[in-house]
């Protein structure tokens, strides 16, 4: 039985995730496939910053010396806004410091990512740290 069910995987892995891979390679994307959501190994141009605004440091947080780190992740879509329904914290030390990350977010810019010469959507992982020193 142990022997039927790994040979039955093979055969599944074999037929199915050649087609997977074809389906996100970025080199047949095609028009239709425009909700279709990249990573930044799979776009030829990644996203990049065009107008930032610094997460602001809450005052109580800074004052007190407490330290911190919030790490994001978003959709930048072919306009170049972060599409906030997407936005979603992995990783926070402080919820004062994850609103202040999310207000900059929100009011930032950027390049879109491109494959192609076509602007595409981009999941985007963002690190934001903040140091009482600074």
């Amino acid at each position: 039985m142990n022997r039927i069910t790994v040979s039955i995987f093979v055969v599944l892995a074999a037929v199915l995730l050649p087609s997977a891979a074809r389906a996100q390679d970025p080199r047949t994307a095609t028009v239709a496939e425009g909700e279709q959501t990249f990573f930044d190994f799979q776009v030829e141009q990644a996203v990049r910053v065009k107008s930032a605004r610094t997460p602001v440091y809450p005052d109580r947080l800074r004052s007190n010396g407490v330290e911190g780190q919030v790490l994001v992740q978003f959709v930048v879509d072919e306009r170049g806004l972060a599409q906030m329904s997407t936005f979603k914290v992995l990783k926070s030390t402080d919820n004062e410091l994850t609103q202040s990350v999310m207000r900059a977010v929100s009011s930032s810019s950027f390049y879109p990512a491109e494959i192609q010469g076509r602007k595409v959507k981009q999941l985007v992982q963002q690190p934001y740290k903040f140091n009482a020193g600074r």
